[in-house]
């Protein structure tokens, strides 16, 4: 089985050993499936010889309780001990999501999922149902009648697997639908769970209102959104019931003496995580281990961006996750037979994730068994180099510490963005965080809502925060970011900060009162604006999506970019520790860019108080 293992290689040819100042080895993992030991015998040994500490292996709950209450975990011993005694420790996941079962040979079996058959048959009404009422595989865990024997499975698996292989099990990581990753299960994009019990218990709490269907796509270019006046009392209401569920099923694996992991899609996107984005907010205080992934793929097409997994990871460590692992998977490449392109991406990936002091590893996967062509073009075996740690800190000066907001509310109202053929919320955010990371002298840190909301110590800690492109916000954020200000730190927005509120309605405010913003009148096309003597000129561009806004100051507000032929509108106005941009610098993409983004660095800097830095003017 050698397309797994040239994989391996090329992957670590690519990453290189961290200085001499470093922490602890990284985890290192892979994903192997059973036909992948199957085609080659010698894959564990070869995988520990190339650096790789870990595997990563699924347990089909299907496979170990065929019938209930007998459990029988022989299937899984060759396999694992092979690994083990290749030197390898072991990543866990306990798979009872209803993903679609493969056979030893990585075939489909029909009619089979990894939950046993003998729960479907005996509870047919306690599975997840889409909005058009057709059953899914996906059993609802918080029904009782599938929590009590799953905690039962739980229980057993740890305990057998802890005890054949002690110190070798890294964690259980929990598997509650098709794509292993905690959030509800999407089919097509259908939103779960309709089921009756589901509607009544929605019913119950918000004035025997059915849970709305929301299956529409909301595109900013187009103007104002669908509103949906139970948006976000549903999407609290589902993510409540998983994180509840979510806990109690961790709480089974850490009473066993286990560490509780869980994966994570990519969020702060349209497509992979949106239908239950939040939930990565809500569960720091019943996950040990955190997976965060991407698969180098948007829902359209492929994504060559080694800059999503540290900018999530961040994002993860900001929420409260002490062990943040990132996952590259390959699938969506390997299917398109250009893997060998994608390497070097990962590669750079892996190694600006490490250098977080919250990373502990990576893992791969999605080469050889998830594209299902059961083919992989080959790959150079070139020098196989592991990761050996976090770079150590050269630097002890003080360093201006940003907040960059990333609100999962806006990117639930705005699900299915895709203005430009770009999702330009989400692209904002990262390329905020690109560049204000890359600047020397900047701890830059994603936060979420719940950094707000719950007053974390994390945002009296903060110089400045950067709301970029949020333009869907809960008045209980706007409400925050407000005495964030009002308490001493610099608050700046790229455009459209909270235009509209949680559930799509206009609020035709852009925290005017805050931002001294008298005015706004949108222009279609470019415009050449004065900036300290210093002429800019800005194109209409596809991936901004609207020109600009030209701002109205208040009194008491400066206008940094006036219009050539007038001064008494602007594309950047001024505050007392504020700034508001009315376009988007740092996705400017022409000749003009690079100016663009340095302007967007240095009025951000401009805009912190000077002398002491806000945060320590506070404390």
């Amino acid at each position: 089985m050698k397309k797994l293992f040239r994989i391996a290689a090329l992957l670590f040819s690519l990453i290189p050993f961290a200085s001499s100042a470093v922490a602890a080895r990284p985890v290192s993992s892979i994903i192997v499936m059973p036909w992948d030991l199957s085609q080659n015998k010698n894959l564990p040994s070869e995988l520990k010889s190339k650096g790789f500490s870990h595997a990563t292996v699924y347990l089909n709950w299907s496979d170990i309780e065929r019938s209930k209450g007998l459990y029988e975990f022989s299937h899984y011993h060759g396999h694992m001990d092979a690994l083990v005694d290749g030197g390898l420790s072991l990543l866990l996941v306990i798979d009872m999501g209803g993903r679609p079962y493969k056979d030893e040979s990585g075939k489909l079996v029909p009619n089979m999922s990894t939950v046993p058959q003998w729960i479907t048959a005996a509870h047919p009404d306690a599975v997840m149902r889409n909005f058009s009422g057709d059953p899914s595989w996906q059993p609802d865990f918080t029904d009782d009648r599938i929590r009590k024997p799953a905690h039962a499975f739980i229980a057993q698996t740890v305990d057998h697997f802890s005890r054949r292989y002690p110190a070798k099990v890294l964690g259980y990581a929990l598997g509650l639908q098709e794509e292993h990753e905690i959030k509800y299960g999407q089919m097509g994009y259908q939103w779960r769970d309709y089921k009756e019990s589901t509607q009544n218990d929605f019913a119950r709490k918000h004035n025997n209102a059915r849970q709305p269907v929301i299956n529409y796509n909301n595109n900013i270019a187009a103007g104002v959104p669908k509103a949906e006046p139970l948006l976000h009392a549903h999407k609290e209401f589902r993510e409540n019931r998983l994180q509840e569920a979510t806990c109690a099923y961790t709480k089974v694996i850490r009473d066993k003496g286990a560490q509780a992991i869980g994966y994570f899609a990519e969020t702060f996107t349209s497509h992979d995580a949106i239908y239950a984005t939040g939930i990565v907010e809500k569960l720091a205080g019943c996950i040990d281990i955190a997976v965060i992934d991407f698969n180098f793929y948007d829902g359209y097409s492929l994504v060559p961006d080694a800059d999503v997994l540290p900018t999530l990871a961040n994002y993860m460590g900001s929420l409260g996750y002490r062990k943040i692992m990132v996952g590259a998977y390959g699938e969506r490449w390997e299917a398109e037979k250009r893997s060998r392109e994608l390497m070097p991406v990962i590669q750079r990936s892996v190694t600006q994730s490490l250098t977080q002091a919250n990373v502990m590893g990576y893992e791969i996967g999605g080469f050889a068994h998830q594209a299902g062509s059961g083919s992989l073009s080959a790959l150079d075996m070139d020098k196989l180099n592991a990761p050996t740690g976090h770079t150590a800190a050269t630097s002890t000066a003080p360093r201006i510490k940003i907040g960059i907001l990333g609100s999962t509310t806006n990117f639930h109202v705005w699900h299915g963005e895709r203005s430009a053929g770009r999702n330009t919320h989400r692209d904002a955010l990262f390329a905020s965080y690109k560049i204000l990371s890359s600047e020397p002298g900047m701890d830059v840190h994603v936060i979420g809502e719940k950094n707000l909301l719950q007053d974390d110590p994390l945002i009296q800690r903060l110089d400045a925060i950067l709301v970029p492109h949020q333009a869907a916000l809960p008045q209980s954020v706007k409400s925050k970011l407000t005495t964030y200000w009002k308490n001493g730190g610099s608050l700046i927005q790229d455009m459209r900060l909270g235009e509209f509120d949680e559930n799509g309605k206009p609020t035709f405010d852009w925290m005017h009162e805050v931002f001294g913003i008298a005015d706004i009148e949108w222009k279609k096309n470019g415009g050449i604006f004065l900036i300290d003597g210093t002429i800019y000129r800005l194109k209409p561009s596809r991936r901004l999506y609207a020109s600009y806004a030209a701002i109205t100051p208040k009194n008491g507000f400066k206008v940094l970019a006036t219009e050539l032929l007038r001064n008494d509108k602007g594309i950047m106005v001024r505050g007392e520790r504020t700034l508001a941009f009315g376009f988007l610098p740092q996705l400017v993409e022409d000749h003009t860019g690079d100016a663009w983004r340095k302007l967007f660095v240095k009025e951000i800097m401009n805009t912190l108080p000077s002398g002491k830095t806000a945060a320590a003017e506070r404390q």
